[in-house]
């Protein structure tokens, strides 16, 4: 009777222990791929900095699972955009679909005077449909991040 017990706790064990990484696949974030920004009347830095601060606000928000840039820059080595280049909406739906992302990640920073607008579409890159496009606009160049902040949700 023991030596019964102990095979099927033993049994049942192993096969939790075997699932569990099944149960946990079904509970994994979305992949978010973000590309870098466009920049119009501003710095040519700003673009690609507003990107970053992207990928850090999505991977603080604790939701989504954001591509790492070197990904990104290894995929897009195989394409003929070059680094730190505005992606379109085509090119991020197919570079997005490479790395394994749900959503792509583009956007847009516009300078007039000391207001700064920034854009992001986020992409389905099932369908190419942008599923949300939202804006945010600061002054100044030191308050880009306050304007990503507000367009993901961390701050009003």
């Amino acid at each position: 009777m023991k030596k019964g017990f102990f095979r099927a706790v033993l049994t049942l064990g192993l096969l939790t222990m075997a699932l569990a990484p099944l149960s946990w696949a079904k509970t994994t974030k979305p992949v978010i791929a973000v590309f870098h920004f466009e920049t119009e009347g501003a710095r040519s830095y700003v673009g690609p900095v507003c990107a970053k601060y992207l990928m850090s606000a999505l991977a603080y928000l604790g939701k989504y699972k954001v591509v790492a840039p070197e990904k990104i820059e290894k995929v897009m080595e195989g394409s003929d955009i070059s680094e730190g280049e505005a992606v379109s909406t085509a090119d991020a739906v197919a570079l997005g679909k490479k790395l394994g992302a749900v959503i792509a990640c583009r956007g847009k920073v516009a300078k007039s005077g000391e207001k700064y607008t920034v854009t992001v579409d986020f992409i389905s890159t099932a369908n190419g449909a942008v599923v949300t496009s939202k804006s945010a606009n600061v002054t100044g160049e030191a308050n880009l991040s306050k304007g990503i902040d507000r367009i993901v949700g961390l701050t009003d």
